[in-house]
This record gives C-alpha cells, sequence and structure tokens, in this order.
C-alpha cells in the first residue's frame, strides 16, 4: 500500500476516503487526499453549517494552479 498523506491533519494515512484534484485545461494539477477522520468531520461540519468547508488547502492548490508552479 501506498503511504500518503492527508492534507487537513498531516498525518500520514494508507487509506484516505476522499481525494480531490484541481486541474487547469493545461494539464497542470494539484491532488490531495483526505483521511476518513477529516472527511467525517467535513461532512458533519458542511451539514451543520448548511455550507462546505473549504480548507486552506483548496484555495493554495487554485492558485498554484492558475500560477502553473509546484
Amino acid at each position: 500500500m501506498e503511504e500518503y498523506q492527508c492534507e487537513i491533519c498531516r498525518r500520514s494515512i494508507t487509506e484516505w476516503l476522499i481525494r480531490l484534484t484541481i486541474e487547469d485545461r493545461g494539464g497542470f494539477a494539484q491532488e490531495a487526499r483526505i483521511c476518513p477522520n477529516c472527511s467525517v468531520k467535513l461532512r458533519l461540519a458542511s451539514e451543520k453549517m448548511r455550507d462546505l468547508q473549504i480548507d486552506p488547502w483548496v484555495h493554495e492548490a487554485f492558485a498554484r494552479v492558475l500560477r502553473g508552479k509546484e
């Protein structure tokens, strides 16, 4: 099994529940894997707030894709 790092809690994980990919038309992409624990927290927070809680990773990934840089 491959080992990843959860983008929210930064813990090493071998199993992830959510994988997010942000890609521009040119094919440059940023990818993140979210562990089951943080995925449940996101779901509960979004249900409570009636709005999806967007992690700062998403904002930074958008900025990287738009800049076209790693």
